[in-house]
């Protein structure tokens, strides 16, 4: 569920000395988001996860200022993961099918966009409204490449931004409504999902090539 890489090079971040304790700030904030994800925010409390890993109370500060510097942390984590693999995924295609394509692939992908964590973000910011300023801003940014792209490939203002909004919104609610269908099942409207989103057409070729990658990557099971 989680990039490690990734949870460790936030959890560094900031650490300007060697840990000394065996468990490091990773340790913590893995199990932090093991948490998140599964039971929200209110069940992240220091009390819970020394428990959980087997130590004391008072390790938890080697590490972290507060309970809001563990949490600040999470945050950064699911940014820098979660926005980064849209627009990452819509910033280098070589045309419009290659950018469609990449961005349903990385949605798909839990290593690169983790939909649950996405998911966890947006019901903590039904109740916070600095929540709810963080998760907009991300959406924003998200919208944005995607509309940057749609430019790119010919699409003018407001047109770009519509078919931005509807191609984010309809893959954001398909996790948020659990929608429970194959991978084979989805893969099977990828023309008219195609000619939804860009008003355009797909070549037989390019779909048979992009729904074998596909199966033959992650089989028949959407996460």
């Amino acid at each position: 569920m989680s990039d490690n890489s990734l949870l460790r090079a936030v959890a560094e971040r900031g650490v300007s000395t060697p840990e000394r304790n065996q468990l490091q700030r990773f340790d913590w904030l893995l199990k932090a988001l093991d948490i998140f994800v599964a039971e929200g925010i209110d069940a992240v409390r220091i009390t819970r996860l020394a428990q959980d890993l087997g130590v004391t109370r008072g390790s938890f500060y080697w590490h972290f200022r507060n309970r809001e510097d563990l949490i600040d942390a999470l945050v950064s984590y699911w940014k820098d993961k979660n926005t980064e693999a849209i627009t990452e995924s819509v910033s280098h295609a070589g045309d419009l099918a290659d950018g469609i394509f990449r961005f349903f692939e990385t949605c798909i992908n839990t290593a690169r966009f983790d939909p649950r964590l996405d998911l966890a973000l947006r019901e903590w910011a039904r109740r916070s409204a600095k929540v709810r300023t963080l998760v907009d801003r991300e959406d924003e940014a998200r919208i944005k490449a995607l509309c940057d792209f749609f430019s790119r490939f010919g699409y003018a203002m407001p047109e770009a931004l519509i078919r931005a909004r509807v191609l984010y919104f309809s893959q954001i609610g398909f996790y948020a409504l659990e929608v429970t269908e194959s991978l084979n099942t989805r893969l099977s409207y990828t023309e008219a999902y195609f000619e939804c989103f860009t008003g355009r057409q797909l070549k037989a070729i390019d779909v048979e090539y992009f729904r074998q990658h596909i199966l033959e990557t992650y089989g028949d099971k959407l996460p």
